[in-house]
């Protein structure tokens, strides 16, 4: 109980002190996330429901593609279910890695759950760490928990959700609802567009 008392503590402290990390904002609601995603007007947000991942598959990773610019993979030591339109490690006290490729997404959340081995959700605490470092400590209720990061620079190209404190070694961890913030990537006709403005333009000011 002492040593429950003592981490709950230092959670605390670690979520108060994260507003913001260097050039990354933590975001622990939903609603914080949009706000921020308002504030970027050159990115779009899409959310991936997992609806789209065969129910009741098992894999050391899948993957999706809501969008070229939003693909991503999502693996887990021991193996990734999905079912009830979420991902779930299949064996308890795991991580869960989701890796983007493009280079184009810059703000990630989703929400977080533990379920024990009789499938009732529980609570506890994840670790959010991204590839350069970032990183913090969420509670987790007994409900799904959103918690995310918009970078206001570089790509993220990963972020690793890990189970920590008290009982993290007993539970299976899932996430879902997924929003995923991208620099859409202008097609084709669009570029075309743009430079037909930028020469008409031009031979305006030179005439």
């Amino acid at each position: 109980m002492f040593g429950s008392k003592l981490f709950i503590a230092a959670v605390a402290t670690a979520v108060a002190a994260s507003p913001a990390f260097a050039s990354v904002t933590v975001c622990d609601s939903r609603a914080t996330f949009a706000i921020w995603a308002t504030m970027r007007s050159d990115t779009a947000v899409i959310r991936e429901d997992f609806s789209t991942v065969i129910p009741g598959l098992t894999s050391d990773s899948l993957t999706g593609k809501v969008g070229s610019e939003a693909a991503w993979t999502a693996s887990a030591i021991g193996g990734l279910d999905s079912y009830d339109n979420a991902l779930h490690t299949m064996q308890a006290g795991r991580s869960i890695s989701v890796a983007f490729a493009s280079g184009q997404v810059f703000g990630i959340g989703a929400d977080y759950f533990f379920k024990n081995g009789s499938g009732q959700s529980v609570g506890g605490y994840v670790t959010l760490a991204l590839s350069d470092g970032t990183q913090f400590v969420r509670t987790v209720t007994g409900s799904d928990t959103f918690a995310g990061f918009w970078s206001n620079d570089a790509a993220i190209t990963r972020i690793s959700i890990s189970p920590v404190g008290p009982g993290a070694n007993a539970n299976f961890l899932g996430m879902d609802n997924m929003d995923i913030g991208f620099a859409p990537v202008p097609t084709p006709g669009a570029i075309a567009l743009l430079a037909l403005a930028g020469y008409a333009a031009g031979r305006r000011r030179r005439g």
